[in-house]
């Protein structure tokens, strides 16, 4: 029946062989004065030791093209890559050939003002994504929400699925122990009972069409790593001053949050987002507020990532809570920080089997939250009490003083005004037009080339403006932000 309708289906290995050979035995009628055939390894096709058997003997050329073209378009867009005009004339096939070589030497430049605006509209609405992307590379960008070029991608379940499904139960299980009066009134086991059967109805409605063995065992799987995930939670927040008050807390929308306006001097942009978690310790005087993000994969708070633009996200939707989140936290919110929370159980290279409690005792280390902290000792004890803290970013040294990913309140402004700074100026760049590929490196560790599905438009062999940076400690992160300033006359 498909056959019937047109459906090409193989017929086996058999069919394949011989339309191998068909097409081979088109390209020795088609030749007209000569045909070249070589072999490029020890190992020489069926094809090749046949014809040697025909002819008697090899010959060695000087030249070869390589091999046969399957039409004359095909023919001129290879003889340019090897830069055989004179061929390609000899051939007739010379306006093909400058066809492929126009093509191939093109130059990425500026897009004219108006058709940036009929490409965004008069505002530009973003998401942090969005300005990741901006950020690691102008022209992928440009390319992905601009010109809205997608790459082609097999239907498969997505792995990425997965994440929202950690994320979904997270939200839900932290949210029901919110209403029963916080995790220092709900047990361990009540816990991890709720986040089963938030799980059990997340499977229920994504996935009751999916019937599958893989499917069942990444479940399976899942509920192992989310019990643990679970445990990491409760254990956190049973013993913590700070409690959950808002989840999937949006900015623009439908939200309860405005769009954040990104103030800069050639188009209105908006960015537009939800945060995972809002933690809030309320001393009665003021009430700080965390921002916690749940991280599947690895992530890190990366000093240069955000001095250059990268991973900005976390810390907008700080300072953003700060200035309009009064209604949602009430009176003086202050800012304590960004937490990223690992919301995946830790993999752990050993050798032979392990234990239980082996495996939880080294795995703990690996627990430690990444972000950036308020430097306040009182704030940091609301977060995790006693002298040794195991899971936020930071360590008490013998004398008593703080070490870490911290920050003083002093610096929390000055970050807050560079972070809109580098952002005002990302907007700016895409209005611009320009959409020159200039990449974000880091050494081998990190580049914005290496997942990209772009790369056979930006030549990125060829780029000239790549942006290759080192690593960069905290102390000259908070040097170059200050130059920043001075710079620009704050």
């Amino acid at each position: 029946t498909l056959r019937n309708l047109g459906v090409s289906l193989t017929g086996g290995a058999m069919e394949g062989i011989q339309s191998e050979f068909g097409e081979i035995y088109g390209v020795f009628c088609g030749a007209m004065e000569h045909i070249w055939v070589y072999s490029a390894s020890d190992q020489p096709s069926f094809v090749y030791r046949r014809l040697l058997e025909l002819a008697g003997a090899e010959q060695t050329v000087s030249e070869s093209l390589g091999f046969a073209c399957a039409d004359a378009r095909e023919a001129g867009a290879y003889l340019a890559r090897w830069g055989e005009k004179e061929t390609a004339r000899s051939l007739g096939v010379e306006n093909f050939y400058q066809e492929a070589v126009e093509k191939r030497d093109y130059t990425l430049g500026t897009v004219a003002a108006e058709q940036i605006r009929g490409l965004y509209g008069n505002t530009l609405n973003l998401s942090a994504s969005q300005i990741d992307r901006q950020a690691e590379c102008r022209l992928s960008y440009f390319l992905r929400y601009g010109m809205r070029a997608k790459e082609r991608k097999e239907i498969t379940v997505d792995p990425a699925e997965f994440g929202s499904f950690v994320h979904a139960v997270l939200e839900n299980t932290a949210r029901c122990i919110r209403d029963m009066g916080g995790f220092h009134q709900v047990s361990l086991e009540q816990t991890q009972e709720l986040a089963h059967r938030f799980s059990e109805e997340y499977a229920a409605q994504r996935f009751s069409q999916l019937d599958s063995q893989r499917i069942t065992y990444l479940f399976q799987r899942n509920l192992g790593e989310l019990d643990m995930v679970i445990q990491e939670l409760w254990q956190e927040l049973s013993q913590a001053m700070v409690e959950p008050v808002e989840f999937e807390l949006a900015f623009g929308g439908d939200g309860k949050l405005p769009p954040i306006a990104i103030p800069n001097g050639k188009i209105n942009a908006l960015l537009r987002g939800f945060v995972d978690r809002v933690d809030v310790w309320d001393t009665g005087v003021c009430r700080y507020f965390r921002v916690v993000d749940y991280k599947t994969g690895k992530k890190d708070f990366d000093y240069c990532d955000v001095f250059n633009g990268v991973g900005l996200q976390m810390l907008l939707y700080l300072f953003a809570l700060r200035d309009s989140g009064g209604e949602v936290l009430g009176d003086k919110p202050v800012a304590a920080g960004v937490q990223y929370f690992p919301a995946r159980a830790p993999y752990l290279p050993v050798e032979g089997r392990v234990d239980a409690q082996s495996a939880q005792a080294q795995r703990k280390p690996t627990w430690r939250r990444k972000g950036l902290l308020l430097e306040d000792e009182s704030v940091l004890q609301a977060m995790e009490p006693g002298e040794d803290p195991q899971r936020m970013s930071y360590s008490i040294r013998k004398d008593g003083t703080l070490v870490g990913d911290l920050a003083n309140r002093e610096q929390l402004k000055l970050l807050r005004e560079y972070v809109f700074q580098v952002l005002a100026g990302l907007v700016e760049d895409i209005a611009s037009g320009n959409v020159e590929p200039n990449p974000y490196t880091r050494g081998t560790s990190h580049s914005a080339c290496d997942f990209c599905p772009y790369g056979t438009v930006c030549h990125k062999e060829q780029v000239e403006g790549r942006r290759n940076y080192k690593t960069m400690t905290a102390q000259r992160f908070w040097e170059e932000i200050e130059k920043e300033r001075n710079r620009h006359g704050r």
